[in-house]
């Protein structure tokens, strides 16, 4: 019996793990021609990872509520997506429904490696926010809820003013206004790079990422991200399943990755692509996520998970390969009791 579970195990391995190594996203295929030019709220050119979130539409939209109520399982946490926005601003004086969209921008090695351990210098991250932000009402809001004045020092005529990592560990954050309701805030390099772009002194984000990101279509979430070297070298060589032994090597040759979510009425449909450095690997990754997908829903006992696998479909483009799902909101909410129940 212990064999069976076994591989049982591998097998749906063999559907989680490669989709594991990156965020589910929309894919384009690898660009082969520049996209025409679009700005990037001064996003530098250090970044190889950069996700735009639709913060209004998604804090407005009350399936999003009713998905958080599902979610917050734990009694300790607010029930309701407006007691949680209160407490947020309650306790930092951040009112995040003054947001209207946000770019995170980073390195992806050093977002790996802060996932893994407490938050350090060596980190490179930033998030440009558009919305109703006047500058002199926000930093006031915050030192009011956190009892002192922001330390601040002028760079490039602006002001840099430090905020103090909330719960106590790791380095502090930077925030600055680059311009009327747009506000910075992350590691000072990366904020001091934004301002660098703003006032001519460095190049934006250019390349093969900003390439993807350019040709993606509007969405509530959307992504663009290279993928670490040190990432894709986890990726056992091969595994076995029963008799066979699959070799696993094709999902090393991942270059990037993107992300599209989006929503049409009460459907919530994600596209994920993973680019691959040759034609080869591509197909033979194809053919891997097709065969856990297929074998996957018959191993696994969990109906919500057979209902997940046999809705997502695999295709491929040349270089890329692309995952595609589309679930109703109830799918979702039964996917996320399941899970809550199983955790318990």
């Amino acid at each position: 019996m212990n064999q069976v579970v076994k591989y049982r195990n591998r097998l749906i391995m063999l559907v989680i793990l490669p989709a594991s190594i990156v965020s589910l996203v929309g894919c384009t295929g690898a660009p082969s021609t520049p996209p025409p030019a679009q700005t990037l709220l001064s996003v530098p050119q250090k970044a190889d990872l950069i996700v735009e979130i639709e913060l209004a539409k998604i804090i407005d939209d009350e399936d999003f509520a009713e998905l958080y109520q599902y979610a917050a399982q734990d009694t300790t946490l607010p029930q309701t997506l407006d007691a949680a926005l209160e407490k947020v601003e309650h306790e930092t004086g951040i009112n995040l429904r003054d947001f209207d969209t946000a770019v995170v921008f980073g390195e992806a090695a050093t977002f790996i490696e802060s996932a893994e351990s407490s938050p350090g210098s060596h980190q490179y991250w930033g998030a440009l926010v558009e919305g109703k932000l006047n500058e002199n009402t926000f930093i006031s809001n915050i030192e009011g809820k956190i009892g002192k004045e922001l330390p601040g020092s002028s760079y490039q005529n602006y002001t840099i003013y430090v905020l103090p990592n909330l719960e106590g560990q790791g380095a502090a954050f930077s925030i600055a206004f680059p311009t009327e309701e747009q506000m910075v805030i992350g590691t000072t390099l990366a904020v001091k790079d934004v301002i660098d772009v703003k006032v001519g002194r460095q190049e934006p984000m250019s390349g093969a990422v900003y390439d993807l990101y350019s040709q993606l279509d509007d969405a509530l979430i959307k992504l663009a991200s290279t993928v670490p070297k040190t990432l894709l070298e986890r990726i056992p060589a091969e595994i076995p399943i029963g008799p066979l032994t699959l070799s696993l090597l094709c999902f090393r040759d991942i270059e990037c990755t993107t992300l599209t979510l989006t929503k049409s009425d009460a459907i919530i449909n994600a596209q994920a692509c993973f680019v691959f450095t040759n034609e080869d690997s591509a197909s033979d990754s194809r053919k891997l996520l097709w065969t856990g997908t297929k074998v996957g829903k018959y191993a696994v006992s969990d109906a919500n998970i057979k209902t997940l696998l046999s809705k997502i479909d695999i295709s491929q483009r040349g270089s890329s390969v692309s995952l595609m799902l589309a679930m109703t909101i109830s799918e979702i909410e039964q996917l996320i009791s399941a899970t809550s129940q199983e955790a318990k």
